[in-house]
């Protein structure tokens, strides 16, 4: 089939998700960013640190990349994966009305919306999933048997 002026015509890939799921998806993010921002919040007012304080009081500001002042401003690992979820989760929110959104980077197979349910953030199916932490996990060093 041809389009005016001599250009082929060529399909939109079909998407899989309907336009109730992507709104309910979007509506998820949002409330779960949220929480995360307000959990995120409560942990740097609990530091009493000036800097922490000043953050906690912008945090709803906060999607991307000023991530990294936050993360500064916490001492160790106390809430890196909530950093880590509220990432993915504006990553996601970016990505939602793309074609991209719900095909796997790896396979580009459709990720099953039961699983964008539970993760959201999912860039990969199932299977690919499985496949690249195996492949990405550090194993932890092994320590050699005690003897008595």
């Amino acid at each position: 089939m041809r389009a005016a002026f001599g250009r082929r015509w060529t399909p939109m890939p079909p998407h899989h998700l309907t336009i109730e799921q992507r709104e309910t998806l979007e509506r998820e993010m949002h409330a779960r960013a949220d929480r995360l921002r307000e959990e995120i919040a409560q942990a740097l007012r609990q530091t009493g640190r000036p800097e922490a304080l000043s953050l906690a009081n912008h945090i709803d500001e906060i999607d991307d990349a000023p991530v990294a002042d936050v993360e500064t401003a916490l001492e160790g690992p106390v809430l890196e994966h909530d950093f880590r979820e509220l990432r993915g989760i504006a990553a996601a929110r970016r990505r939602l009305h793309t074609p991209e959104f719900g095909i796997c980077v790896d396979c580009e197979a459709d990720i099953p919306y039961t699983r964008l349910r539970a993760n959201p953030a999912a860039i990969r199916c199932v299977s690919c999933q499985d496949r690249f932490e195996r492949e990405h996990t550090v194993a932890p060093p092994r320590t050699p048997p005690r003897t008595v």
